[in-house]
């Protein structure tokens, strides 16, 4: 670090220097001449080093002045009005040279100063402008303070529900000598910001001490801007819950109370003495009221699977089970009760060993080919496709119906929407995809729908493939169970 006592001496020197070469050349050197060339001197000393340089060059050169270059010369006599008239002169505008130009030379460096510190405080809410997480914020915020100040630590502390201040941010050292800041929005108070003072325990100047309070304040700027976001975020995800709430309600007062009237009415039917019924038509009745039943338990277990989705609660007991015996199977299944819909199957039987739960992925195949059905004109046909690539298998269900617009492909998977035409209504509660989407991705996987071409919709979904561990041989022919 530079002390004070070197600007002064290379000032000196640089007096002594030119004193030298001038009395060197003194036949050809003017005293007005050696009075200009100790003035600029005295000036580029002030505008080098400061006021106490300048000075001490601006007194010397008044005596090395007043001996070499004022009669009688190499003496301090002064003979004549004259030659006192120009030793005050020269000394006048030496001392105001010097004060004029080690001013200008302060306000420079305060502009500089204010300037860099208007650029940093301009950086640091750039760069807190595009984050809302504390946990990102508060160390940028350190980080900065220690850069602008220049000093060799911060420390930064929240109030917490009680009014205690928590550390949640450092950077640099920290030592027993400090200053600290309260941050403060409508009246409480939000943390503090302390500061480790500069090795001596040097007090800050009023300066650093205003630019301290001004990072504080724009400290609790963005703590409150957080908090305020944290608000709206809250009152987004209860407007959510209200409009969830409210569909919910909504499915609840049509797609639940449908079937209960239809059983209700059918089994009061039943129940009336007074009408007689055949057997084939109380045969009828009676099957339309299993059917109302089993579309009333999907509903229920629709619900159900969802809530146990969104709560992070789906069963993780999976095992290692053969695709396409799985499709083939469902297939099957669903023959007879779809039959206005041909299934069609492309499936390889070389397709590898996946992990998974069998009910779960069961039931999306379930759920896409049955919605399929829903949205497919009668006789038109629904197609499952596997393949398998690198480490996923990839499961398609085609199907030739209306097909989704490209603004739903998205949406589609989201709780109670539902894409039908305008001239009917599609059954089910909305949850079917949303549940696909739910359990597919518990598997590690992804699903998404896009056009088919020639007309309908392709949803498709990927599950990654595991390498599958060696068996023993006593037990590679035991059933496969979840």
């Amino acid at each position: 670090m530079r002390t004070p006592m070197v600007p002064i001496s290379l000032s000196l020197l640089a007096v002594l220097i030119l004193t030298i070469l001038m009395v060197t050349f003194q036949p050809f050197v003017h005293s007005a001449t050696a009075a200009l060339f100790y003035i600029l001197t005295i000036l580029i000393s002030a505008m080098t080093f400061g006021l106490s340089a300048s000075l001490a060059a601006a007194l010397l050169a008044a005596l090395v002045f007043t001996y070499f270059f004022i009669p009688p010369y190499n003496g301090f006599g002064i003979i004549s009005v004259e030659d006192g008239v120009r030793l005050v002169a020269f000394l006048s505008v030496a001392l105001l040279v010097s004060g004029l130009a080690s001013r200008a030379q302060r306000q420079a460096q305060t502009a500089a100063r204010h300037a860099a510190e208007l650029s940093a405080l301009y950086q640091l809410s750039q760069a807190l402008e595009a984050e809302v997480e504390l946990e990102r914020i508060l160390p940028i915020i350190a980080r900065a303070t220690v850069a602008i100040l220049a000093l060799p630590g911060c420390q930064i502390f929240l109030t917490d529900t009680t009014g205690t201040p928590m550390l949640r941010a450092t950077e640099g050292v920290t030592g027993t000598s400090y200053e600290e800041v309260a941050m403060r929005a409508d009246q409480h108070t939000l943390g503090l910001l302390r500061v480790t003072l500069r090795y001596g325990a040097t007090p800050l100047s009023a300066v650093e001490r205003e630019l301290l309070r001004t990072i504080a304040a724009q400290v609790s700027l963005v703590l409150e801007r957080v908090r305020l976001s944290d608000v709206a975020g809250q009152a987004r995800i209860l407007a959510e819950s209200d409009r969830l709430k409210s569909t919910l309600l909504s499915m609840v007062s049509h797609d639940l109370r449908t079937p209960l009237a239809v059983i209700k009415g059918l089994v009061t039917s039943l129940r009336e003495s007074s009408l007689i019924w055949t057997e084939s038509l109380r045969r009828e009745l009676l099957m339309t009221v299993n059917d109302e039943t089993d579309r009333l338990n999907r509903i229920v277990g629709e619900l159900l699977e969802m809530s146990r989705i969104e709560a992070g609660a789906i069963p993780q007991v999976r095992s290692w089970h053969d695709l396409d015996e799985l499709i083939v199977a469902l297939v099957e299944e669903l023959r007879p009760r779809l039959h206005t819909h041909p299934l069609q199957l492309d499936v390889p039987d070389d397709l590898p060993w996946v992990r998974i739960s069998y009910q779960q992925i069961e039931q999306v195949l379930r759920n896409l080919v049955e919605n399929a059905a829903h949205y497919t004109p009668e006789g038109c046909p629904i197609e499952v496709w596997t393949r398998a690539h690198e480490q996923e298998v990839r499961v398609e269900v085609r199907d030739r119906g209306p097909g989704i617009p490209p603004e739903m492909r998205e949406r589609i998977f989201e709780k109670f929407v539902r894409v039908a035409a305008v001239e009917r209504h599609a059954e089910g509660t909305g949850l079917g995809l949303a549940i696909c989407k739910g359990l597919i991705e518990a598997h590690g996987g992804r699903i998404w729908v896009e056009e088919r071409v020639g007309g309908g919709a392709v949803f498709a979904f990927v599950l990654p493939v595991e390498p599958l561990p060696a068996l023993p041989v006593d037990q590679s022919n035991r059933a496969k169970v979840d």
